[in-house]
């Protein structure tokens, strides 16, 4: 059972309402997550302002999915693990680099799922503190500094999303539970 228990929808404020209304519609069904966290209005603004922002920001919706396993698992968050398999099958990225992410593997070779990998770990690790090589060797495999920075916009939001499902046990939503061991066929 949730720590913390989704929000009554009639005791909510009208614009909480309006708020959790339509990230149901737009994100096809409610999610125990958004409406757990509809608890504290102005978190799940935050949250949801983050996610709706973070495709603009360049990085492509795999780089986005690496990110996330990469965070899900590292921060051991049950709940983001088999949403992020779900979401992955969603976004139709590949799934096979996703469920090795999700398995503790660590992405060979130079390509952008193993740089993007590798520069989440390395962020994460360092508290956002890159030594000037590996800085430049990042941007010399053409990962822009933009490309950077967007990391770090996703790493901050799935450690907001990681840590309250951690602090909240939140309940995994039915449509989740066959992501819960691995991918899906």
């Amino acid at each position: 059972m949730a720590r913390i228990q989704p929000a009554e929808h009639t005791d909510l404020d009208e614009r909480t309402k309006n708020l959790l209304d339509k990230v149901n519609r737009s994100w096809g069904k409610p999610w125990n997550i958004t409406s757990s966290m509809a608890n504290n209005p102005a978190v799940l603004e935050i949250f949801l302002a983050i996610g709706k922002l973070m495709p603009q920001s360049g990085l492509s919706p795999m780089d986005r999915e690496v990110i996330c396993m990469e965070m899900a698992r590292r921060n051991g968050c049950h709940y983001c693990v088999p949403a992020h398999r779900y979401v992955a099958r969603q976004e139709e990225v590949d799934l096979q680099l996703i469920e090795q992410i999700a398995q503790g593997a660590t992405l060979e070779g130079d390509d952008r799922p193993a740089l993007i990998q590798r520069l989440t770990r390395r962020l994460v690790e360092s508290t956002g503190k890159l030594d000037d090589e590996e800085f430049a060797a990042f941007q010399a495999h053409g990962v822009s500094q933009s490309d950077m920075i967007a990391v770090i916009g996703e790493i901050a939001h799935c450690t907001l999303t990681n840590s309250f499902n951690r602090l909240a046990e939140t309940e995994l939503d039915s449509f989740l539970e066959p992501y819960r061991q691995g991918p899906q066929d």
